[in-house]
């Protein structure tokens, strides 16, 4: 399957799952469930494609308070916009998820320290998002407002729109029963749209420190890897048996409300 992203000029990282095919052979209905980077960097044409084209209705921000306050989401004409912070700024951490400025210091520093293991610096923060109470709360509540959604779309995001929305978009996916290799190819699509983004954005942060060995393990931090997704996986499988289990338990998200979910979103 061919994943395309909204052709946005602002917001490169922006898709409609639209079209998805499903185990059952349905699928996500178009102009419904969008997934998305930081709105801040959207065009005025960008944000009027989402309202005319896309019918936009309701935003998800994953982000941290800091980084709601230091890039906010521009507000739009009837559109809802809920604050969903899925970690804090402690949980967070450094990665590609934060903010510019003295981040990418932090970020270099954090690259350049004795032993330090991006891949597993992010996959333990994918851990961490799968068994901390908090963030299961702001899920459970993704899922809560898509239920309520009856028409137009709903929009989630991040920063990046990799990691916390990445899972989100796991999440959505799975609970609509799409094929673990279209959920993959979601998940792993990301780092083509930001490719010449995260390049540049590497290129700065080596040329600020001076240090160009730096390359691999920033690049880890910009990118999703397989690595992370598999933690997420083990994880769930290790906790609550299967990811339907994971919905269940750790979302409140039971067959009947996966059902309600799927008359709403599928064809």
């Amino acid at each position: 399957m061919d994943i395309q992203r909204i052709p946005l000029a602002g917001a490169k990282n922006t898709r409609d799952f639209g079209g998805f095919p499903t185990k059952d052979g349905r699928h996500i209905k178009p102009h419904r469930l969008l997934r998305s980077c930081e709105l801040c960097v959207t065009t005025e044409n960008d944000r009027k494609v989402l309202l005319q084209t896309y019918d936009l209705k309701k935003v998800l921000d994953f982000r941290t308070a800091k980084e709601r306050e230091e890039h906010p989401d521009p507000e739009m004409p009837g559109v809802i916009n809920l604050h969903m912070p899925v970690l804090d700024e402690k949980a967070l951490g450094v990665t590609r998820e934060g903010q510019d400025g003295d981040f990418l210091e932090q970020l270099a520093a954090s690259v350049m320290a004795p032993g330090f293991d991006a891949t597993r610096y992010m996959s333990d923060i994918y851990e961490k998002i799968i068994l901390g109470d908090h963030a299961a709360g702001q899920y459970s509540r993704m899922f809560d407002e898509l239920l309520s959604q009856k028409e137009g779309a709903t929009l989630w995001h991040c920063t990046a729109g990799k990691d916390r929305a990445g899972i989100a978009s796991i999440l959505v996916l799975s609970a609509l029963n799409v094929p673990e290799n279209i959920i993959e190819a979601d998940y792993f699509k990301v780092n083509d749209f930001l490719r010449e983004e995260n390049e540049q954005l590497c290129r700065s942060v080596e040329d600020k420190m001076n240090n160009h060995s730096i390359h691999d393990g920033l690049m880890k931090m910009f990118i999703v890897h397989k690595a992370y997704l598999n933690r997420m996986l083990d994880t769930i499988r290790l906790h609550y048996g299967t990811m339907d289990g994971y919905l269940t338990k750790a979302l409140g998200l039971d067959r009947d409300k996966r059902e309600e979910l799927r008359a709403l979103y599928l064809n």
